[in-house]
């Protein structure tokens, strides 16, 4: 006898032989994620984060012809909604109104998780023009874990002939100096989109190695990782500007464990361009 499907299981389904509504190693983490899809410094979009697999359940339950629904992943889904509603509607240096929509959300997540998105996505949209932005008085760096920087800081001529990024991180441990190799490979343009563009001042990372890094950071994936230096002259002179993060920018790349200073003095920034980028440093 066949169950009837909610309106919910209906909502997220996952077609067959693709990845589903709620892939979550598919947010640019590029910078490192806590918990969830996307880094912050690795700020990982998060890559795959947090133990999260891309395999669907092993006893899917079938919605309709050519597709298939994972309980599973609409309650991650409706976790992930809630959890985000509670960072901003909890973050004090946001308006006070703007803590009071997102609370508002609480209540869709349960009927609409989709609307929950695209309406958490509308109130980061309106509330960051009008946040605060300073020219940065210090040096800055952005940790990239490997897989992150094979995706999305290569160049498509470069990407394309490396298979996978252990292949790319294999080839850069064989290089006489990986950093150098990293940075001849290197996108022009927009080196970091602003909703990615985590920073942290250079000196917080100062002789620590990668394992150090990611005790610091936070980062989700393993060393080794490329350390992306931005002095503040050259960030000055290519006009980019540093913020302090708030509880809005955690909604792009679904910070779950994002809290106001969690990391000490880290800001965010507009896009970042390959112009304001110093260097690369190599942290195994």
């Amino acid at each position: 006898m066949s169950r009837r499907v909610s309106r919910l299981e209906q909502m997220f389904v996952w077609p067959v032989g693709g990845r589903g509504v709620q892939n979550r190693g598919t947010s640019p983490g590029w910078v490192h994620s806590r918990i969830g899809p996307g880094p912050r410094h690795g700020w990982g979009d998060r890559t795959k984060q947090a133990g999260q697999s891309d395999s669907p359940s092993a006893d899917p339950i079938r919605v309709r012809r050519g597709t298939r629904c994972y309980p599973h992943t609409m309650v991650d889904t409706l976790e992930q909604a809630h959890r985000l509603i509670r960072i901003v509607a909890d973050d004090p240096g946001l308006p006070r109104h703007v803590r009071r929509r997102a609370r508002g959300l609480g209540q869709l997540a349960a009927s609409e998780p989709r609307l929950v998105w695209e309406r958490l996505g509308r109130l980061r949209e309106s509330v960051i023009p009008g946040l605060p932005v300073e020219i940065p008085a210090v040096d800055y760096a952005r940790c990239v874990p490997i897989p992150v920087f094979w995706r999305y800081h290569l160049r498509p001529a470069r990407q394309a002939f490396f298979d996978t990024a252990e292949d790319y991180r294999r080839y850069l441990e064989a290089s006489v100096d990986p950093a150098a190799a990293a940075m001849q490979d290197l996108i022009g343009g927009i080196l970091i989109p602003a909703k990615n563009s985590w920073l942290i001042p250079a000196t917080h990372i100062a002789g620590l190695d990668g394992v150090g890094i990611r005790s610091r950071l936070l980062i989700d994936d393993d060393p080794p990782y490329l350390v992306m230096m931005l002095p503040a002259d050259r960030m000055g002179v290519t006009g980019v500007r540093v913020r302090e993060p708030r509880g809005v920018d955690a909604i792009p790349g679904r910070l779950l464990r994002w809290s106001p200073g969690g990391v000490p003095d880290e800001r965010i920034d507009q896009d970042i361009p390959a112009d304001a980028l110093g260097g690369l440093e190599w942290r195994p």
